[in-house]
């Protein structure tokens, strides 16, 4: 046996230690492709997360917003001014709420005065509509026209969806 074959022999037959680079460049690719797709997974779940969530949110704050005007708009006695096209308010008399209220759409915001100054409603709003209707609802003799119903309705920023309710007034009827 030559000097050179045992030496050839004795490094094949040492076990080894370590990586080689070729290993540790796919274990850092292999890393990097789980952190990739994990990534994508948690940022595609938090992102429907919160979209749900603002969805929700500006849904319930529309609902509370008709529930308001429904109630500002059920007592209602008189109506003292309307206008049905861009600034949109009504101002109006209430048997249970008091005088001289109004409702107003500007901009993008419902906002509501009850006397003491203006308060928004909601923000962001699109879209918005009231409209009465009216009919001769205790049949007089001049055929009078009270209000029949105050219908209103509006979409809010990007949820998509029209909200809208019928007021039916309770004492808008004059007696015949």
């Amino acid at each position: 046996m030559t000097p050179l074959s045992f030496i050839k022999v004795h490094f094949t037959g040492m076990p080894q230690k370590g990586f080689t680079l070729v290993e540790l460049i796919v274990t850092i690719v292999l890393v990097g492709l789980i952190g990739v797709f994990t990534t994508l997974f948690v940022y595609t779940g938090l992102n429907g997360y919160l979209r749900a969530k603002d969805t929700s949110e500006g849904a319930l704050n529309a609902q509370i917003t008709l529930d308001r005007i429904s109630m500002e708009l059920r007592d209602i006695e008189k109506i003292n001014t309307f206008s049905g096209s861009p600034p949109i308010q009504m101002s109006y008399d209430s048997r249970t709420l008091g005088e001289n209220r109004q409702i107003r759409f500007s901009g993008d915001i419902i906002s509501i005065d009850d006397g003491t100054g203006p308060r928004d409603l909601l923000g962001g709003v699109t879209n918005f509509a009231m409209t009465l209707t009216a009919a001769d609802l205790n049949n007089s003799a001049g055929g009078k026209e009270e209000v029949q119903a105050i219908d209103v309705s509006f979409n809010v920023g990007e949820i998509g969806r029209l909200f809208s309710t019928r007021i039916f007034p309770r004492n808008m009827v004059e007696e015949p």
